[in-house]
């Protein structure tokens, strides 16, 4: 499934509209737009997903109004605040704009599906998990899983870690299962496409493409990869099917002590740790340096 030229250039033509409307309300209010419309704005003046197939850009939609749901501390599923480190809206409101040329929203067929209920067996999980618990006011992180490995890493300090091929295996529930040694990025083509070409040259090397943007895996070897949270998220254990949760109170240490560890057994190994950074396959392609999940939660990862 691919965009045609044709079809392209008319809906160019309905984002240059929206750009000149935006442009003329910003002037007329003093340089001023609501938030919501600044994006409309910012999508319209570089329509990234122009010549994205239907396909894709379901998939699209379907992740980022999955990261922008969250569940809370009563049950009730809601979105993320809307605020400047929130740019799943904001990513949103793009695919809205974009949608609005294709006739309205997503096909439901091309949308995938999940199987995750939250109110299955008496509610959420980490409703129970946390039940009466209060969050320190310090720094601090949160292990999901099975209390088969996490007993042992309270009781003994022993810690389960895992190669992060380990969760490509198909066995794995959707919210687990994950190409963690693999990226995948789309390059826009449509302004190339539009002008007539067919190929662009990207560090010296020349790649053809036909009526799709350029879609690039980046593989990595293999590394051992341990994710943690820096806060309690109530959608984590039911999507992971956690049945406990670990909080670690000193971070520091726990890291210190981990990476230690490790290295006493595998010294030849370099130790990544920090943040989990998000990647956006077709707005981070140009930025993608070391191998983090874009999932957002904080992770530590060991790699040859």
């Amino acid at each position: 499934m691919t965009v045609s030229v044709d079809l392209m250039r008319a809906r160019l033509r309905i984002h240059e509209e929206r750009h000149t409307e935006f442009e003329n309300r910003a002037k007329a209010n003093g340089g001023s737009l609501p938030r919501s419309d600044w994006w409309r704005f910012e999508y319209v003046a570089n329509p990234y997903l122009l010549g994205c197939p239907d396909d894709r850009l379901a998939i699209r939609f379907h992740d980022v109004f999955t990261n922008q749901t969250e569940l809370s501390r009563e049950a009730l599923i809601g979105i993320l605040p809307v605020d400047d480190g929130n740019h799943f809206i904001r990513k949103f409101t793009h695919l809205l704009e974009e949608y609005a040329v294709r006739g309205g929203l997503p096909n439901l067929n091309d949308i995938p599906r999940t199987n995750v209920d939250y109110f299955a067996d008496g509610g959420p999980i980490a409703k129970r998990i946390f039940a009466d618990y209060v969050e320190p006011p310090r720094p601090f992180l949160v292990k999901y899983g099975s209390r088969q490995f996490l007993e042992p890493m309270l009781r003994k300090g022993e810690i389960r870690i895992c190669p992060a091929s380990y969760y490509s295996d198909t066995s794995h529930n959707a919210a687990i299962q994950d190409d963690e040694v693999s990226r995948v990025f789309c390059i826009p083509t449509w302004r190339e496409r539009l002008a007539g070409k067919n190929y662009t040259d990207i560090q010296g090397h020349r790649i053809e493409y036909k009526h799709d943007d350029i879609v690039l895996p980046v593989v990595f070897d293999d590394y051992y990869l341990y994710s943690l949270c820096d806060h309690i998220y109530y959608r984590m254990p039911t999507d992971f099917g956690a049945d406990a949760a670990l909080i670690i109170h000193d971070p520091v240490r726990f890291t210190q002590r981990f990476i230690s560890t490790f290295l006493a057994a595998y010294p030849d190994w370099e130790p990544l740790e920090g943040p989990v950074t998000y990647y956006d396959p077709y707005l981070d392609y140009t930025g993608f340096r070391v191998p983090e999940s874009p999932f957002g939660k904080s992770g530590m990862s060991v790699s040859a």
